[in-house]
């Protein structure tokens, strides 16, 4: 034995690092530092760091340390959606229906943009659809962390968050029509094309409503006590996101769905609004980095001239929905402009659905991957920045209203 078998061995100490703390901090230094000083959002250094440390770049973080938190990964995504359900106040699309028609003109007139170019480009048909429907879907995460650090509200802010969460739903319902298509060309399944889709939906939102009548009869247990609830809602959540995966529903729908119900159902007001504070900050924070790590930059010149087209036709598609019915709705133009530009993000939805499709139909992922990871990269800088930038330009975040 060594006489100085005290002192650590430091051969192959950076295999035990703890790189997912280092990761953890080194996005919230990197956050801090582009938002003092180049007055960027924080979420592009979160997005930088896991980039960086990821496996297609440093590879300090290999795949098996991105696949161990992915129930993390999922988490904080639930937390999202499931605050972004509760965004959405079915009454305000009662009263103003050109909001309804809004968000499906935009969704619409994106999804056949983006499919029409692909398909010119050469793209083949299942595949065009396959990159469009998932198109729809405007980042849940990105908008909800702008607008709660530039503590933005008012009319541009809200109608960007409630269209945010209805092209969700619209994306994930387009996705699950689109498999039962898949299931139909390539097995000839009748059965599953028509059940599949229809469990997809009708099961996510029945889940849904179970939870949110079990949450509010908690809720009347525990009363309206902050902190309680905080911690009954987050578990509730992870339960959510556990029974989604588990009984094969869609986990966006679920969350989203869970939210509105919760708001729908609770006549009472036994909900007090909830902020998930900084366990939510730290879950956001994970979710960027991670979701940036993983995504492939070696695909990114095989799809790069598919994702930057679709991302131009999935802008210019999103756009003109909003300016068409931008009058009726009560908006002007120039805050529909902003608006159009704020729908620009897409992200962690996006792969979700791109992953769960090449799941189910490998014989799709090479192509189906390379052309949405190429515009999510793309988006992964430019949505944040525009988004930004609407918001600012609205006059509806805390510096332009003081």
């Amino acid at each position: 034995m060594s006489e100085l078998f005290f002192l650590p061995d430091l051969r192959g100490i950076g295999a035990s690092l703890p790189w997912t703390a280092l990761m953890l901090l080194a996005a919230v230094l990197a956050g801090e530092a582009v938002q003092r000083w180049l007055r960027l959002p924080r979420l592009l250094g979160w997005s930088a760091v896991g980039a960086l440390l990821g496996p297609h770049v440093l590879a300090l973080l290999d795949r098996g340390a991105l696949d161990a938190m992915l129930p993390l990964l999922d988490l904080a995504l639930g937390v999202v959606l499931f605050e972004l359900g509760q965004r959405i106040d079915p009454g305000w699309l009662r009263r103003n229906p050109w909001l309804l028609g809004t968000s499906v003109l935009e969704s619409g007139l994106a999804f056949a943009a983006m499919c029409g170019v692909l398909l010119v480009l050469g793209a083949p048909p299942l595949v065009a659809a396959a990159a469009a429907a998932i198109g729809i879907s405007t980042a849940p995460a990105v908008t909800l962390t702008l607008v709660r650090d530039l503590r933005a509200q008012g009319q541009v802010t809200e109608r960007l968050l409630l269209l945010s969460a209805l092209n969700t739903v619209y994306a994930v319902v387009a996705v699950g029509v689109l498999l039962s298509w898949l299931a139909r060309e390539h097995a000839q399944d009748w059965q599953a094309a028509v059940l599949h889709p229809l469990y997809l939906i009708f099961g996510s939102l029945a889940a849904a409503t179970v939870l949110a009548a079990a949450t509010l009869a908690l809720l009347r247990l525990l009363g309206r006590r902050h902190d309680a609830q905080f911690f009954c809602i987050l578990a509730l959540v992870a339960t959510a996101v556990w029974a989604a995966e588990a009984l094969k529903l869609s986990m966006a729908l679920t969350l989203l769905g869970y939210g509105v119900a919760i708001r729908i159902l609770d006549r009472d007001r036994l909900f007090v609004a909830l902020s998930f504070g900084r366990v939510g900050g730290l879950l956001l924070i994970l979710l960027f980095a991670v979701t940036a790590a993983r995504i492939d930059v070696g695909m990114l010149a095989t799809g790069a001239v598919a994702g930057g087209v679709l991302v131009a036709a999935r802008v210019a598609g999103k756009a003109l929905g909003v300016f068409a019915l931008a009058p009726g709705s009560g908006l002007p133009l120039r805050k529909a402009s902003l608006l159009a530009l704020a729908l620009t993000p897409m992200s962690g939805v996006a792969l979700v659905l791109l992953h769960d499709t090449t799941r189910l139909y490998p014989q799709l992922g090479p192509s189906l991957a390379a052309i949405v990871i190429s515009a999510v990269a793309i988006l992964e800088l430019l949505g944040p920045l525009l988004a930004q930038f609407a918001l600012l330009r609205a006059g509806e975040t805390a510096e332009e209203r003081a």
